[in-house]
């Protein structure tokens, strides 16, 4: 559960927790199903995968946005 007065990387520590927690229930036996879900490619790891994925390479709540290219803070106005 969260609350509205934790921050941003809290959040984010929390989904990491998470779904590390998910993959260690749900990862594949000798056999390759997953144990909680009988399936080969189980749909739940793939999925805590994908916020773990997302989590560690975005950083949303940067401060500061940099533009995409050098020189250009933002849209051009036309005239």
């Amino acid at each position: 559960m969260t609350a509205p007065f934790l921050s941003l990387a809290q959040i984010r520590n929390r989904l990491i927790l998470t779904a590390r927690w998910v993959l260690r229930d749900h990862q594949p036996a000798p056999d390759g199903r997953c144990p909680a879900c009988r399936t080969a490619d189980c749909p739940v790891a793939v999925a805590a995968r994908d916020v773990l994925r997302a989590a560690t390479e975005v950083h949303l709540w940067s401060a500061t946005a940099r533009p995409d290219e050098p020189g250009q803070d933002g849209p051009r106005e036309t005239g």
